[in-house]
């Protein structure tokens, strides 16, 4: 199945950032009184958005100032960003197969822009990769508006994409710009899921994007 462009999710995805989060959120909490939450809940919980992860971990009664909490998180996040994070296994091979072919390759994340370019900047700086995360002028994932711009900068049709995250806001991403959809199963995704909202591939490890892509 050849591709003219791939479009990846981030974190769950290409990198595992789940440690750093979990770190970043948790000093967060304790500072500001409330429990820390488990590996396990940010594993459920992630992906869409800072903002909506931290109504999760915080009471529904909460009364006090969010702004200031989500932007003391937005802070940790700067200054504590890529700590523990590293890139899946098989990543780069998969990357350097597209490379190799010429098959252009982007990222769309709900993590705020500026620290979605300084990740992959930071880890991808070797390959070609646009870049678009929340807050960089357009609407957050599903809603579709930055997998459109994406495939008008590379002058792709959506039959020639191929949209990749492990998450089911991903997969809604995907088939809101009817761009066919792979579910990773390596990061934060769970393969229930991916079945009900019906994806087109859901795959074990990077490696097995090479059995769909050739």
């Amino acid at each position: 199945m050849k591709k003219q462009l791939i479009i990846f999710d981030l974190d769950g995805t290409l990198i595992d950032t789940l440690s750093d989060i979990e770190q970043i959120f948790n000093y967060v909490l304790i500072q500001n009184g409330f429990q820390k939450r488990s590996k396990n809940f940010y594993k459920k919980n992630i992906g869409n958005g800072l903002e909506n992860l931290l109504r999760k971990c915080i009471p529904d009664n909460f009364m006090g100032d969010f702004d200031l909490l989500s932007k003391s998180v937005r802070d940790r996040y700067k200054s504590q960003l890529n700590t523990k994070t590293e890139i899946y296994d098989g990543i780069i091979l998969v990357l350097e197969y597209l490379k190799n072919n010429q098959v252009n390759m982007a990222v769309i994340s709900n993590k705020l822009h500026s620290l979605a370019v300084k990740s992959v900047n930071t880890y991808f700086n070797s390959y070609e990769m646009k870049v678009i995360g929340a807050e960089g002028g357009f609407p957050r994932k599903p809603i579709p508006d930055s997998t459109f711009h994406i495939l008008q900068h590379f002058n792709c049709s959506s039959s020639d994409a191929l949209f990749i995250g492990d998450s089911i806001v991903d997969i809604q991403t995907a088939q809101n710009a009817n761009i066919r959809s792979v579910g990773v199963l390596w990061g934060n995704g769970i393969e229930e899921d991916f079945k009900r909202q019906k994806s087109d591939f859901i795959l074990e490890k990077p490696q097995d994007l090479l059995s769909i892509l050739n």
